[in-house]
Order: C-alpha cells, then sequence, then structure tokens
C-alpha cells in the first residue's frame, strides 16, 4: 500500500486545543466542505477545494518559512527571496512567468509573514494544469539571478521607506519588536537597508535548501477543478524532491508583563497615533476564537464598546479599533487609536477601564450575540472567492490543521461570555501591556 494518504473528507475529529481535548464535528454549514487532501510520499500536503460552479481556480503555494527564519544579520531575506521567485527561470527568462500568466486571463502574487511565505497564481479555472506547471518551475528552479537580486534590492529598499513612512504600520512594527525583544519574532519582515546591502546569489540557494522542500510545503487549489486530477499533476511536478530535516525554530515563551512598556518616536505627522498591545497565544487555538471575540466587543466597529465611549461620547479619538492578530505560536491583541497627543492620558484610561470591565464582568447576551453575528460575517466575506478560500485553508493547515479553518464558524459560535472574560483574565492585564506612540515633532 502507498505511503501516500488520502485524507478525504473528515466526518469527525478529535481536535486538542491547549492541552484540552475535545470532540468537533465538522460543520455542516461550512463554506469549505467538503475539501480532498492528499500527502505525497515526501511530505507534501495537497489541499483541493472542488467548486464547479466557479470559474476560476487559484494555486496557492505555503512554505512555512518566513521572517522568523531569517539568518542572523539578514533580517527580511525571507521577504526578498520572495520577491525574486517569479523573477525567472532556467527556461523562463525574466519577465516570462509573468507574461505567461497574464496570457492565460490570470495574476500572481505572492506575501511573507513572519512564519510564512506564499505565492499564488489566479486563472480561469480551465487553465489550472498551465498555472501549476509554471509555479512549481518558479518555485523549484528560480535562477536568482545576482544582477536581479540587484535590482530588486532597489524596490524592496522603496518599500521600507514606505512602511516607515505609514505611522500604524510602524506602530505595530515597533510593538512587536519591543514585546517579543530578543526572540525570532522580534526580526523585522522586511528587513533593513543594512542586512539587505550585500544580500547575495549564494544565500538565496541556501535559504532554498533549507527551507523549500515538500515536508514543509502545502499545495493548496481551489476552483471548479477535479482533485484527482491535480493530485496527479503535483506528484508528477513534486514527487521527486527529496524531504529534509527543517531547521527547529526557537520555542518562545509568552512575555508576562506587570507593568506598561513605553515606546515612543516623534515624526512629522499631523496628529498621534496609540497602539495598546498585549502578548496572546497562537493563531489555531480556541483561547485564539475567544480573544477574536473580545476585540470585536471592544473596538470591533461603531457599536463597540470603546468606539461608543470614544468616539461618540467623550470625542477624545478620531477612530479606534481592536484586533487580534495569531501567527503559529504567538499572537498579539491590539487596540489603536488616532487622536490629538493632548488627549492621550484620558484615552489610556478608558482602555484601563474597558479592559478591567472585560475581567470583571461578563459580556451581555446582547453584545455576545452581536460579536457571534460580526464573526459569522467576517468569515463569510473572508472566503468570497476561490483565492480568499486557498489563503484561509492554507494559513489552516499550516498553524496546526486545516479543521481549524473548516470548523472556524462554528468554533466562533461556541465560545460563550464566559470564555471572553476567562481570556480578558488571563492575557489582558489592564496594567501590563506595550504601550507605543507616534506623535508630531515637538508635541
Amino acid at each position: 500500500m502507498s505511503k501516500k494518504k488520502v485524507l478525504g473528507v473528515l466526518l469527525l475529529i478529535v481536535l486538542s486545543v491547549n492541552g484540552i481535548g475535545f470532540a468537533q464535528s465538522v460543520d455542516p454549514h461550512s463554506t469549505l466542505t467538503p475539501i480532498k487532501m492528499q500527502v505525497l510520499d515526501n511530505g507534501m500536503r495537497v489541499i483541493v477545494k472542488e467548486i464547479p460552479s466557479y470559474p476560476i481556480a487559484t494555486v496557492n503555494v505555503w512554505v512555512n518559512a518566513g521572517a522568523i527564519d531569517d539568518p542572523e544579520g539578514l533580517s527580511g531575506l525571507a521577504h526578498f527571496f520572495e520577491h525574486l521567485t517569479f523573477k525567472g527561470t532556467p527556461t523562463r527568462p525574466t519577465g516570462q512567468i509573468s507574461y505567461e500568466v497574464e496570457s492565460l486571463g490570470g495574476y500572481l502574487n505572492a506575501m511573507t509573514s513572519y512564519d510564512f511565505t506564499t505565492y499564488f497564481i489566479v486563472v480561469p479555472s480551465e487553465h489550472v494544469a498551465q498555472a501549476m506547471e509554471i509555479q512549481a518551475d518558479a518555485l523549484l528552479n528560480s535562477s536568482f539571478d545576482q544582477g536581479e537580486i540587484d535590482k530588486e534590492r532597489t524596490v524592496i529598499h522603496e518599500e521600507i521607506r514606505l512602511r516607515m513612512d505609514s505611522p500604524q504600520t510602524s506602530l505595530i512594527d515597533m510593538s512587536v519588536e519591543k514585546l517579543f525583544s530578543g526572540t525570532i519574532f522580534s526580526k523585522s519582515v522586511i528587513g533593513s537597508f543594512e542586512d539587505l546591502a550585500d544580500v547575495n546569489r549564494d544565500e538565496m540557494l541556501d535559504f532554498h535548501a533549507k527551507y523549500y522542500v515538500p515536508n514543509n510545503m502545502v499545495l493548496v487549489v481551489t476552483g471548479n477543478v477535479k482533485a484527482e486530477e491535480i493530485f496527479a499533476q503535483t506528484e508528477q511536478l513534486y514527487g521527486e524532491m527529496l524531504p529534509k530535516a527543517i531547521p527547529a525554530r526557537e520555542h518562545i515563551v509568552l512575555p508576562e508583563l506587570g507593568e506598561i512598556i513605553e515606546v515612543k518616536d516623534e515624526r512629522q505627522v499631523q496628529q498621534g497615533y496609540v497602539f495598546i498591545g498585549h502578548p496572546t497565544p497562537g493563531l489555531n487555538t480556541r483561547e485564539a476564537a475567544a480573544l477574536t471575540m473580545a476585540s470585536v466587543v471592544l473596538g470591533g466597529g461603531r457599536s463597540s464598546r470603546l468606539y461608543r465611549e470614544l468616539v461618540e461620547k467623550e470625542h477624545i479619538v478620531n477612530s479606534v479599533s481592536a484586533s487580534y492578530s495569531g501567527f503559529s505560536t504567538i499572537g498579539i491583541f491590539g487596540i489603536m487609536a488616532e487622536l490629538d497627543p493632548a488627549n492621550e492620558e484620558q484615552f489610556s484610561e478608558v482602555v484601563r477601564k474597558e479592559l478591567e470591565r472585560l475581567q470583571v464582568e461578563p459580556i451581555s447576551e446582547e453584545d455576545l450575540t452581536r460579536v457571534r453575528a460580526m464573526a459569522r460575517s467576517s468569515v463569510a466575506f473572508s472566503m468570497e472567492s476561490s483565492s480568499d478560500m486557498a489563503l484561509f485553508l492554507g494559513q489552516m493547515e499550516l498553524y496546526g490543521g486545516v479543521m481549524g479553518a473548516i470548523n472556524k464558524s462554528a468554533i466562533l459560535e461556541e465560545i460563550t461570555a464566559e470564555d471572553i472574560q476567562r481570556v480578558a483574565q488571563k492575557y489582558l492585564n489592564p496594567d501590563g501591556y506595550i504601550h507605543s506612540e507616534i506623535i508630531p515633532v515637538g508635541r
């Protein structure tokens, strides 16, 4: 019998979340079911979502490598690598890959995060085979021409400048770097001018050899496609790749903050920007679902507590929002506001009181109904297209299992007021957090 494991459509699974086992049936209302999955002999995972009524196909490869895997002194290498992947191969010169995809009526893109890089090609479904072949050629055979590396460095330098010019993005970067100082998550995804100044072809090839291996990759294909055809072509394209041991990642222990950590910067801006952040667990956990709901209670839209208090009642901020962002092993719960710096102290006091309230007082049934509806809507909007579905499935598979994607709406529906109160007590210390601020020069 082949070592290939065809998982197909799962009817019942046992999820283990934060060490607590509980039975979770497949959500019968999930738009992601049924799916089919196969694992090649070399460890590459393949997920297919057949959507016969949808004429567009997405071919999406995920690599379990990102900024946290950048070599010491080469922050931004994973992102730089991503920029070069579609630039050319021995059989496709520079520009040919983009030309071929566009000739099929499609487009391609890629992105890098802290702990993954993902590449996707979107084409009319009848061209899915060509898209898969083009993508495999790029991922397995990129030339990494030194001339292209030098040209792309200029592009990335401009990206770095644009990122630094965005106060909202800078706030998050400052906060994550400080919160997780001394760990792999303190690295910049996009890198720095200094670290990228002398990146060469050998460093690209070494990164490719370490991380772009089948047992570190997931292929997701969605659209009007046939799963068995996708599985067969994947075997042809990737089946000869050899698995390798993946470099171990540093284990991250969430920092316990017993005080407020201040980070401040002056910029040429017209107003102040504030970010209050708490370290939290990673994405594929039940606690992550409760933290997501807590973020909606506090800062999810005009009916949220912070918006009503800070914008409508007190008029001390121009905008305010709350969010939970999760990665593979860590996350961050953040509250961001735009305001006059003179109102910062009052803003922070309101936030402190609302965090305390969330800890001591379970949310009302009315609030729970509202946040559940918003969560359902958010999940639905995040899966409107074949590319949305592919991105969702791929990330959740990397972060612990595709069933986390399939059952996301159902898991959110199961979160209780007590669950939200529990994570607030555990992670949202009103007197211990990162407080990052960007203010106008001279204020």
